[in-house]
């Protein structure tokens, strides 16, 4: 388990590199929708004023009965029970009239509210406006309102209370009317309120003029674009890659075909369109990898013949041109190799290398012309390869390569080469070469990133297993190059070819020139049919 979580975040970890430009694309939508609401979006200016609520205590009788905030025990409920007295319409319609502005109770009620600070008796009063100077006014207005409002409930009570009051005190003894609680103390007090404001909701602090906008904020809606188009983009990071059908990551081959990656071939720079990529058109990164290839075969090999059939999921893989240049890589290394072109339905091999085809492989299986007279040789300067190659596509020829006349062919060209390295078509669209790989020693899958699908792996996985073939390596095309101050390191001579740099020993190149020159090796003494 400890093992396995590493590998997991790793994963992550490429997942979102990979898919970094969606990342980047939500980022930079979510901020470009977030700079346009902050650039067209209304400005509004919020002012606040305060108020200090100060309940009448259950103890006080004298104000009993009198439209003030009477104590309810509860300081959340008196300070919440104080927010309803402010807010109220008969409030919102005074401001209108006083500031004479242009709208009716209710809407400036929407842009008003009044809310608790904390655990205090303070009420903060916000008001809200287009400009500054009108959210000032606002807010100032409604709390000066709130407490001309409150006055004028309250002395309106009182001047019903007091004379009614006044008429009972004149019927107390002068001696009785006076005194702590007497009705002479309790009209003093109602008398003295008579004069002045509501004591139990008072204005604590005006508003100043805002110096900026409440909204749009710029900062703060800037800093949610990022991080809400950072959490849209990784999750359709994620998203994309469960979805994506195509090639990725190095772990979708492991999981898919269960077997190791031979070789890594770089993407190459100057990539032709619609033809295989020759020798001498590879970057030093590519030669490299192709004899890195050669090495793991040649060890495999075990200094017999072997024979190497190169096939994928579908077309443009670039099956032609690892295989074309596995053959000169292994031609270079001082092995006699046969190149067999094995897509019969469209071979490129022979119009891709120049070569004059004048009795083709066709004419091999047909029994129309021996071995030496259908071996073609490819020429890679330092290294010569033989080739058997279509002179036109023949799909009838299919029905004629069955396995025993696929066997036939491969211990043929075993017979008088080291290896024999095939261009299968993909298996999974034609099963022509089916047989080849049955009977081939190495059967290497090419899968180029971000092309191949994993499901055309799959299913290329199971063709092979339903026969009691399975691939033995994968060679990975596309994938990046090494930075170019490591090329540079290994690389001898910048101005060399790449393709004949790192010189062959004297032993290699004769051997090279035996197989060059001497066809006797090779074909005459096999001529039998299948």
């Amino acid at each position: 388990m400890p093992a396995a979580q590493p590998q997991s975040l790793k994963r992550y970890y490429r997942v979102l590199i990979e898919h970094a430009w969606i990342i980047l694309l939500c980022v930079l939508i979510a901020l470009g929708a977030a700079a346009v609401y902050v650039v067209t979006a209304p400005r509004k200016y919020t002012a606040q004023a305060q108020m200090l609520v100060t309940p009448v205590p259950a103890s006080n009788s004298a104000l009993i009965g009198l439209p003030v905030l009477h104590s309810s025990g509860d300081p959340t409920s008196d300070v919440l029970t104080a927010a309803s007295l402010i807010t109220t319409p008969q409030v919102a319609s005074a401001v209108v009239n006083a500031l004479q502005l242009r709208e009716t109770p209710t809407q400036l009620l929407s842009r008003v509210k009044a809310t608790p600070i904390g655990q205090s008796n303070l009420e903060a009063v916000q008001a809200e406006a287009p400009s500054a100077a009108e959210a000032q006014a606002i807010a100032n207005e409604f709390v000066q309102q709130v407490v001309n409002t409150r006055a004028a409930t309250l002395h309106a009570a009182l001047a019903t209370l007091i004379p009614a009051l006044s008429a009972q005190a004149a019927g107390v003894p002068p001696g009785q009317r006076n005194g702590p609680g007497t009705v002479g103390d309790q009209l003093f007090q109602l008398q003295q309120l008579a004069h002045s404001n509501d004591p139990t909701i008072t204005i604590a602090a005006l508003a100043d003029r805002p110096t900026s906008p409440s909204s749009p904020r710029t900062k703060l809606t800037l800093i949610a674009a990022l991080f809400g188009g950072l959490i849209l983009g990784i999750g359709a990071a994620f998203a994309f890659d469960a979805l994506d059908p195509r090639l990725r990551r190095e772990d979708q081959l492991r999981d898919v075909l269960g077997v190791p990656i031979l070789a890594r071939i770089p993407r190459e720079r100057r990539a032709t369109l619609g033809r295989p990529i020759l020798p001498d058109e590879l970057s030093f990164a590519g030669v490299e990898s192709y004899r890195t290839l050669r090495t793991i075969l040649k060890s495999r090999s075990g200094g017999r013949p072997r024979s190497v059939l190169i096939t994928g999921s579908e077309p443009a893989e670039g099956k032609t041109t690892c295989a074309i240049n596995l053959a000169a890589a292994l031609a270079q290394g001082g092995s006699g190799v046969i190149l067999i072109d094995a897509d019969l339905r469209h071979p490129t091999i022979a119009s891709a290398l120049g070569l004059q085809i004048d009795n083709g492989i066709d004419d091999l299986l047909t029994g129309r012309a021996d071995l030496d007279e259908t071996l073609a040789v490819a020429d890679f300067g330092s290294a010569t390869v033989g080739v058997l190659a279509l002179k036109r596509p023949n799909a009838d020829l299919a029905d004629r390569l069955t396995p025993a006349v696929a066997q036939h062919l491969i211990r043929q060209t075993m017979a008088v080469s080291d290896f024999v390295v095939i261009d299968s078509p993909p298996l999974t669209s034609v099963s022509d070469a089916l047989p080849l790989a049955e009977l081939a020693d190495e059967v290497l899958v090419v899968a180029r990133i971000g092309a191949s699908k994993v499901t055309q792996l799959r299913e290329l996985h199971d063709l092979l297993s339903d026969q009691g073939t399975y691939s033995t390596g994968i060679v990975i095309i596309g994938q990046p190059g090494p930075p170019a101050r490591r090329d540079r390191y290994y690389r001898p001579d910048s101005d060399q070819s790449p393709i004949q740099d790192g010189q062959q020993s004297d032993q290699d190149v004769e051997a090279v020139e035996r197989w060059a020159t001497s066809s006797g090796r090779s074909t005459g003494a096999r001529s039998d049919q299948p």
